[in-house]
């Protein structure tokens, strides 16, 4: 990820950095949606869970940590580029 050389690009990468971090925080809020609307299902055992979707759950969480601290960096770094422009 290259510096910004002017306000434009730096507003712009401000507004990237928010579309990451909003994208990489919505995978964990959907988990936690599913498990609240349905957590007498889960917690009585009920519920059958496959090797497969387990491990979709596990590697959406691992991308999803990878996104939002791409999208925070980013945030931090344009916005320290425009603060000195």
């Amino acid at each position: 990820m290259e510096e910004p050389k002017n306000k434009e690009d730096a507003l712009a990468g401000l507004l990237n950095g928010t579309m990451f971090t909003l994208l990489g925080g919505i995978f964990p809020a959907v988990v936690a949606w599913w498990l609240a609307t349905d957590w007498r299902t889960v917690a009585a055992g009920n519920h059958t869970m496959t090797a497969t979707e387990a491990m979709q759950g596990i590697g959406l969480t691992l991308v999803s940590v990878a996104i939002l601290r791409f999208g925070i960096r980013m945030l931090l770094r344009n916005g320290a580029t425009l603060r000195r422009l």
